[in-house]
């Protein structure tokens, strides 16, 4: 479904590409998931760049208004090819709207080790004794009784520790630690990195039960070739003030490999 989901063809002009933003990828409300959407902007940007072997390393993404289901034109500007990187302007319109701008860079990604740095994942159950999201009651207000489309393509199950929220409890510690699989099998590969930074429910339900909480800006960094197996994610809140939060997510593959991180900032109202 991802691949379905993220596929763009040739537009009208050379600089433009048809899509369709998909049911199977929304959230709440209806609302297009702001991890899928910068995967479908990453995919095009590549297949605007046309240079085998890049993968998009960093994106960056404003949410400038919420895409609705059905076709979009991503208009893309190729903005500098280089020798070791080259960077992409893709732009995600609906009714001659800009909903998503996103500016992303292109490099060679290797399956290696890093030169330096290897921060260890947290200690977590294994994914057979986490929490699986239709677990959850009461259910959080946010989705009601129906589980979001989203959860039947990506599978997030929750550390009991950090998921008292699942409960109504929050711990108000502001952290939610996951395993996350495609319900599928496909297996995780850069571009789809994009997706998992954003693929479970914000970490501040582990503060407070909120309605919805959009994104409006966010940054996700790719570090490597994820291995084969589930990922292991760590979503954490900053601080929440003047209606906005910051949240980081760290994602480690089944090699205990950091292999991306995201920084993102969302409005939230708080009860």
């Amino acid at each position: 479904m991802f691949d379905e989901a993220t596929a763009v063809r040739a537009g009208g002009r050379p600089d433009e590409w048809s899509a369709d933003v998909r049911h199977e990828m929304t959230i709440v409300n209806g609302h297009p998931n702001g991890g899928y959407l910068l995967a479908l902007l990453g995919r095009a940007g590549l297949v605007a760049l046309d240079e085998p072997g890049r993968r998009v390393v960093s994106a960056t993404a404003s949410y400038l208004a919420a895409p609705t289901v059905g076709p979009c034109t991503v208009v893309t500007d190729v903005q500098r090819r280089g020798r070791t990187a080259s960077q992409v302007r893709a732009t995600l319109v609906q009714d001659d709207r800009s909903t998503v701008d996103v500016q992303l860079l292109a490099a060679d990604l290797v399956d290696r080790e890093p030169d330096w740095g290897d921060e260890p994942p947290p200690a977590m159950p294994t994914l057979e004794e986490c929490l699986a999201h239709a677990e959850a009651h009461p259910r959080p207000p946010i989705t009601g009784d129906e589980l979001p489309p989203l959860t039947k393509v990506v599978q997030a199950t929750f550390d009991p520790a950090t998921a008292g929220w699942m409960r109504g409890r929050p711990s108000g510690a502001g952290e939610m630690r996951a395993w996350l699989r495609f319900v599928d099998g496909r297996a995780w590969d850069p571009l789809a990195l994009l997706l998992a930074v954003d693929a479970v429910p914000p970490a501040t339900f582990d503060v407070v039960m909120t309605g919805w909480v959009p994104t409006l800006s966010l940054t996700a960094y790719v570090l490597g070739v994820p291995a084969p197996g589930p990922l292991r994610l760590r979503f954490r809140v900053g601080q929440i003030v003047d209606g906005r939060v910051d949240e980081v997510c760290d994602v480690w593959d089944s090699r205990d490999r950091l292999v991306a991180r995201s920084t993102q900032l969302a409005a939230i109202r708080m009860p």
